[in-house]
C-alpha cells in the first residue's frame, strides 16, 4: 500500500513542479523589462545608480523568482519529511528520493554582480567617509565597549554590529577599544585593519550615556544589545534609500546589510592574510568545497540540542550531487570548524569519500579552558575565514560563529542567500523585531498544533521559546510563529508565506510572492491521498 502511495506521490510531484515552475516562470520572462540606470555623481566624484530607476514589473519578478525558489524547497522538506515516514518495509525510498530532490533543485538567473558591487562599494564608501571624519576632535563619536564579560567572541562581534548600526544610524564615528582583548596587545587589530585613520581617540570627561542629545559629543553604547530606547533601524531593517535596490537583488536582505559591517571590520592586514593563504594551503583549501561548522560541548548545557552528523552530511551530500550535473567532482571536500574532536575520525570512518580539511590546533583550542588565549582568537577568526568563502555552508544557526560566516559570505557574492543550510532553524539576529511573514493563501488546520490563517494574515516568528532547545524542528516543511490577528501561538504553519521587509525610515513592505498559489493546491491534495488515513 506504501509503494503504491510513493509511485502515485512521484507522477504527481513531477507533474506539479513541471506546472508550478514553467507557469511562474514563463511569467517572470515576459515581465523582466530592464531598463538602462541612470548614474549620479557624489560630491567626491564617484558615480552610483540612481536608487529610484528600478522598473516595478522587475521587482516584482524578481520577488516572485525568489518566492518560486522557496516553494519548491519547502516543498521537497514537506514531502521528504513525509516519504520517510511512510509505513513499508519493501519501498527502496533511498533511491526515489536522491532521483526526486534532482528535480526539486529550482533553476536560478542572472545574479546582478554588477548592481551587487555597485552596491556594495556604495555602503563601504559610506563607512569610510563616517569613519575618517575631516576633523576628528570635533566629530560626534559613539563609543562601543568590545570586551563585554561573559560572552564568546561570535556573540562579541555580534555586539559589534549592533554598535555599528548605531553610528550609522546616528552618523557617529565609532570607537572601538580592543586592546589586550584576549592575550592579543593590540586586541583585533592584531588580523584586521584599524576602524580608523584619522579619528581613534575621544575624550572620556565627554562621554554621556545612550541615547544622549543631538549635540553630545561622545554617546557611550550600552554593553547590552537591548538599548533603551530601542531605535528603528535595528534588526531587522534596511536603510530607506537602498531598500529598492537591496530587495531587488538580494534574497535575504538583512544579511547582506549584516554582511557590509563584517566586511568593512574585518578586513584582514597582511600579517594574518598571510597566516590564512599558508593555513590553506597546508590543509589543502581548495574549491569545490562545503564549509561544515559543527557547534557541541558547552552549547548542548543550555541552548542547543545535539544533531547526529547525519544530518549535516546529508545536506553536504546534496550539494555534491547538485554540483556533479553541471561539472565532474574529483574530490569531496569539506573543511570542518568545530569544538568537539570525535567528529573527524566520525567523519573519516562514515564518509571516507569526503577528504575532511580541518585546522587540529583551531579544534584543541575549542577546549573551555583555552578559549580566552591569544591563538584561540587567531584560529577564530581563521575558521570563520574559511567557512565564509566555501563554496556551501551546512551549519546551525543557532551558533554564533554560522551566522558570523552567513553574513560575510553575503558580501562576497551577488546573493548567497541561497549557498547555506541550517540544521536546526533559520537565519535571524539576537533581539530582532520585524520577522513577520504574510500569508499568501488561506489555511485550515488539518491536523493538531496547525494554525489557521486567513489570507494576508500576519505571523510574528519572534514570539519563540527563550532557549534553543525547545525550538521546534525546521525541516518538516513547516514554520512556526504567532498570528497576530488570532494571538494563537503554535509550531506549525504552512509555508505559503511571504517575507515583510522592514524598512528603517518608511515603515514596512510585503514581499509578496505569486498571487494563485499552486503550492497551497498541491498540499491539500497531497494531505488528502497520502497523509489522512
Amino acid at each position: 500500500m506504501a509503494l503504491d502511495k510513493l509511485k502515485k506521490l512521484l507522477v504527481f510531484a513531477f507533474v506539479f513542479v513541471q506546472l508550478y515552475c514553467s507557469t511562474v516562470l514563463v511569467f517572470i520572462g515576459t515581465n523582466r523589462s530592464r531598463v538602462s540606470p541612470s548614474w549620479e555623481r557624489a560630491e567626491d566624484g564617484s558615480l552610483s545608480v540612481a536608487s529610484d530607476q528600478t522598473p516595478e514589473p522587475l521587482v516584482e519578478a524578481e520577488q516572485m523568482r525568489r518566492q518560486v525558489g522557496r516553494d519548491v524547497r519547502y516543498t521537497w522538506q514537506f514531502l521528504k519529511f513525509h516519504l520517510r515516514h511512510l509505513n513499508s518495509s519493501n519501498a527502496n525510498l533511498g533511491t526515489d528520493l536522491d532521483e526526486l530532490e534532482h528535480y526539486f533543485r529550482s533553476a536560478g538567473f542572472s545574479t546582478g554582480e554588477e548592481e551587487a558591487a555597485a552596491l556594495s562599494a556604495l555602503v563601504q564608501h559610506r563607512l569610510r567617509v563616517l569613519q575618517n571624519p575631516r576633523d576628528c576632535a570635533s566629530a560626534k563619536k559613539i563609543f562601543c565597549d568590545f570586551r563585554v564579560a561573559g560572552r564568546g567572541i561570535g556573540s562579541q562581534l555580534h555586539h559589534l554590529s549592533y554598535c555599528f548600526l548605531a553610528s550609522y544610524g546616528t552618523q557617529r564615528t565609532l570607537i572601538l577599544d580592543t586592546k589586550n582583548y584576549n592575550g592579543n596587545p593590540e586586541g583585533l587589530e592584531t588580523f584586521f585593519l584599524p576602524l580608523s585613520d584619522t579619528c581613534t581617540s575621544y575624550d572620556k570627561s565627554q562621554m554621556v550615556p545612550w541615547p544622549g542629545k543631538k549635540d553630545s559629543l561622545v554617546v557611550r553604547f550600552p554593553s547590552m544589545d537591548r538599548p533603551n530606547p530601542r531605535p528603528n533601524y535595528f534588526p531587522k531593517s534596511i536603510p530607506k534609500d537602498i531598500s529598492e535596490r537591496l530587495v531587488r537583488l538580494h534574497g535575504d536582505p538583512f544579511a547582506w546589510w549584516m554582511g557590509q559591517f563584517f566586511k568593512y571590520a574585518m578586513r584582514t592586514n597582511k600579517d594574518f592574510q598571510d597566516y590564512i593563504d599558508n593555513q590553506a594551503r597546508e590543509m589543502g583549501y581548495e574549491s569545490p568545497i562545503v564549509g561544515l561548522q559543527i557547534r557541541r560541548s558547552d552549547k548542548l548545557i543550555h541552548e542547543a540540542v545535539y544533531i547526529d552528523l547525519s544530518v549535516y552530511m546529508e545536506e553536504v551530500e546534496g550539494f555534491y550531487k547538485q554540483l556533479e550535473l553541471r561539472q565532474p567532482v574529483a574530490q569531496r571536500r569539506v573543511f570542518l570548524a568545530t569544538d568537539d574532536p570525535n567528529v573527524i575520525a566520525e567523519i573519516k570512518q562514515k564518509y571516507p569519500e569526503y577528504k575532511v580539511v580541518y585546522n587540529s590546533a583551531s579544534v584543541d583550542s575549542t577546549r573551555l579552558n583555552q578559549r580566552k588565549k591569544s591563538e584561540s582568537v587567531r584560529y577564530f577568526f581563521a575558521d570563520v575565514y574559511f567557512l565564509s568563502r566555501s563554496d556551501f555552508l551546512v551549519c546551525g544557526m543557532t551558533s554564533n560563529i554560522c551566522r558570523l560566516s552567513y553574513e560575510l559570505m553575503q558580501s562576497l557574492h551577488a546573493d548567497a542567500s541561497t549557498r547555506v543550510s541550517s540544521v536546526d532553524r533559520d537565519y535571524y539576529f539576537h533581539y530582532e523585531v520585524g520577522n513577520v511573514v504574510k500569508a499568501r493563501f488561506p489555511h485550515k488546520p488539518r491536523r493538531p498544533g496547525e494554525l489557521e490563517m486567513q489570507e494576508g494574515d500576519e505571523v510574528n516568528r519572534n514570539d519563540l521559546p527563550t532557549h534553543f532547545r525547545k525550538h521546534p524542528s525546521k525541516d518538516n516543511g513547516f514554520l512556526w510563529g504567532r498570528n497576530t490577528r488570532t494571538k494563537k501561538f503554535v509550531k506549525r504553519i504552512s509555508r505559503g508565506v511571504s517575507t515583510i521587509v522592514i524598512n528603517s525610515e518608511r515603515g514596512r513592505r510585503a514581499v509578496n510572492g505569486p498571487s494563485e498559489s499552486f503550492l497551497s493546491l498541491f498540499l491539500a491534495f497531497f494531505y488528502i491521498m497520502f497523509v489522512t488515513p
